[in-house]
């Protein structure tokens, strides 16, 4: 005979399970929810990796890109004098690389200060994701820098990282800082002249294709 404490704990145990399977349904639902709200986005461009970018930088033009960086960087620091939050004081000290660049600095080493001021935040996985710093910023910079020599490149449409070949596509650089120049301003049909412009700075002039998503 089934004694009044054990069918009790019977009863609790059932009770329990229930809870758990309502729990566990209500949270697939919600998944599927979420995955059902996910929007994709498509992109494509072309894209130079931090090494490829800084090429410009040449004899000819080193004075010019050492002065404007200086100029830039004293916006920078009058934009914090106005508004001194944490973050503008962030990309103050972010960016003083480029404001310590000796007028003696040889080629190599201006464009190792451009380098150090690109940084790319987060991992690379199958579902990972990455982010560079401060990149409006760093597309402001070198937009001015590309205008400054002269050098008649397209304007950067865009300074982003990727982190899974998964969610990105996988003709994308990943885990690293792309710089992307639009296809509408380097292509018509054939190379145009600053898609020439850039294919010879950076090497090439190869047209990438990727997408992102929201959820």
């Amino acid at each position: 005979m089934i004694s009044t404490e054990f069918a009790c704990i019977t009863i609790y145990f059932i009770l329990l399970v229930s809870i758990l399977l309502i729990v566990v349904t209500l949270d697939f639902k919600n998944f599927r929810i979420k995955k059902m709200g996910i929007d994709v986005y498509s992109g494509k461009g072309v894209i130079a990796d931090s090494d490829e970018v800084v090429r410009f930088v040449n004899g000819k033009n080193k004075k010019i890109v050492i002065q404007t960086c200086q100029e830039w960087y004293d916006g920078v620091v009058d934009e914090y004098k106005n508004d001194p939050s944490d973050w503008k004081q962030q990309v103050v000290d972010d960016f003083e690389g480029i404001d310590k660049i000796s007028t003696k600095a040889t080629i190599a080493e201006v464009r190792k200060a451009l380098q150090s001021v690109i940084k790319v935040e987060g991992e690379v996985a199958k579902y990972g994701e990455c982010y560079v710093q401060h990149s409006d910023y760093l597309m402001d910079l070198f937009n001015k820098l590309f205008e400054a020599c002269d050098l008649g490149l397209p304007y950067l449409d865009n300074v982003t990282a990727f982190g899974s070949a998964r969610y990105n596509g996988w003709d994308v650089p990943l885990g690293v800082a792309c710089f992307v120049f639009s296809s509408n301003d380097c292509f018509v049909k054939v190379l145009s002249e600053q898609g020439e412009n850039l294919q010879k700075m950076i090497g090439h002039c190869n047209e990438t294709e990727w997408t992102e998503m929201s959820y």
